[in-house]
């Protein structure tokens, strides 16, 4: 079977990046890789629940072990997934194409599902649907776990059913790798190993991806800790991040293959 474990980061207010990343493999691995996120934290003295890593990324003195439990992630067979969005970007666009971006489905010219339009988070979250179901052999199935609150966790749920549902001239058929969505669920973070792995993954992408809005460079090489993190990264196109160039594309792409319909051309 395979697991999916993913986190978010950048879904407050005034974010300026919203990244969803995580960690895919086989179920027998994870449960090599739970034994030793819990005995290094042990060895440190921290108990399961008190992981945090947006409280302890800057702090020197959680460094040795932030180090030793990026130095466990890449001593297993599980693979790095992260996708972002610039929310400035993404809030450019008009209502009803943020509505096809963050899931809404058209059907015979019309949106027939809502979408979500105010959560960017919805974009990466598909793409790392996308990128996880791409590694399923036929016939099998990819599991996913979510930290997320019931504010997006229940549109994320019907999100997720929504994907899986083959429907008649569904703009989203590209997603050839459908049938290999198995089912979601939303465990405590405090009580996942492969959660926290998740958020420290997220929360390091995010940071990352700040730092290169803010000089306003693209993409650089990763590096520290984050670089520990991709250690076993098996694709670039694993690791995404959607920019206005990179939304426009999409939703030209869609109206190309099945018309204006619901949302019209985006701008230049």
């Amino acid at each position: 079977m395979m697991a999916a474990y993913l986190d978010e980061s950048g879904i407050h207010d005034g974010a300026a990046v919203c990244v969803v990343a995580g960690y895919f493999g086989q179920r027998n691995h994870w449960r090599h890789f739970e034994a030793a996120w819990m005995a290094v934290l042990s060895r440190f003295g921290f108990r399961l629940e008190n992981f945090h890593a947006k409280n302890w990324i800057k702090s020197r003195a959680k460094r040795p072990l932030l180090m030793e439990l990026a130095k466990t992630i890449g001593k297993y067979a599980v693979y790095p997934v992260s996708m972002g969005i610039a929310i400035e970007d993404f809030n450019s666009f008009t209502y009803q194409q943020r509505r096809w971006l963050t899931g809404a489905t058209a059907r015979r010219g019309k949106l027939v599902t809502s979408g979500c339009p105010t959560k960017p988070y919805f974009v990466p979250f598909q793409l790392c649907l996308m990128r996880v179901a791409s590694y399923v052999k036929p016939g099998r199935k990819a599991h996913f776990f979510f930290g997320l609150d019931r504010n997006f966790g229940d549109y994320a749920g019907a999100l997720f059913r929504q994907a899986k549902t083959k429907l008649k001239n569904n703009p989203d058929s590209e997603w050839e790798n459908k049938n290999q969505l198995g089912d979601i669920s939303f465990p405590m973070a405090s009580e996942t190993p492969e959660l926290q792995a998740a958020d420290l993954l997220a929360y390091l992408t995010y940071l990352h991806l700040v730092g290169r809005i803010k000089t306003g460079r693209g993409p650089s090489k990763p590096t520290g800790l984050l670089a520990m993190c991709l250690r076993n990264n098996r694709s670039q196109n694993d690791h995404g991040f959607q920019d206005k160039t990179c939304l426009a594309e999409a939703l030209t792409k869609a109206i190309a293959r099945w018309g204006a319909g619901p949302i019209t051309a985006p701008s230049a």
